[in-house]
């Protein structure tokens, strides 16, 4: 209705957000764009990162909303589709990211090291993040289903960063790599959560990560 909002929260195509808008001009219906980052213990915690792009009145008139989710609000821009286009830069780092851990600990795993020593190793480093500490957590304690991640919807954002890269002809070798091998895993495991991608390569060598 006219003096409402429309708040997608979705990753999805950039253009996509813009067909949005297209279909809501001229109704007096706001729209923001708002994907957002953290996953399933971001949304029940309410400390999801939005990646939000509107104009400042819609921003301010739905900020209490958007503050009941989220403990980080970035105002990336006002043209619809920008806040789509942060969060696919954003996907592309997060799969290269979980892509190497998943590689890493198969090595590790092949070659014997210890699981907890490797993350201790790789949690004094500049190496260290979360989403690296979490990943391998799962994977010592062989949790691959039911941790908040599942792996079709990584999938689908690497689709989105692809998509996005091959219209502004950019190349993005490891994005695409990261793309391909959650493929991969969501072939042979489809229920199962993002570090499913290190089971597929552990079944290839024969070797896991032990504690």
């Amino acid at each position: 209705a006219p003096g409402g909002t429309v708040i997608v929260t979705a990753t999805i195509h950039a253009h996509e957000m813009r067909e949005i808008a297209a279909g809501l001009q001229g109704s007096g219906v706001a729209l923001i764009d708002s994907p957002v980052s953290g996953g399933r213990p971001g949304a029940q915690g309410g400390t999801l990162t939005l990646m939000l792009a509107a104009e400042d009145e819609a921003l301010e008139r739905n900020r209490t909303v958007l503050e009941a989710i989220s403990r980080t609000i970035h105002h990336v821009g006002r043209a619809p589709g920008d806040g789509q286009v942060v969060k696919a830069c954003l996907q592309s780092l997060i799969g290269a990211i979980f892509v190497a851990t998943y590689e890493m600990s198969v090595l590790a795993g092949k070659a014997g090291v210890s699981g907890e020593v490797l993350r201790r190793v790789i949690a004094s480093t500049g190496a260290a993040n979360g989403l690296t500490d979490g990943s391998l957590e799962h994977i010592i304690a062989r949790r691959f289903e039911d941790t908040g991640s599942g792996i079709g919807t990584m999938w689908k954002d690497l689709t989105v960063s692809l998509e996005l890269a091959r219209r502004l002809g950019v190349p993005m070798h490891s994005t695409a790599t990261a793309m391909q091998l959650f493929q991969a895993g969501m072939a042979k495991y489809p229920g199962g959560d993002n570090q499913s991608v290190a089971r597929v390569i552990e079944e290839i060598v024969g070797a896991e990560l032990k504690p």
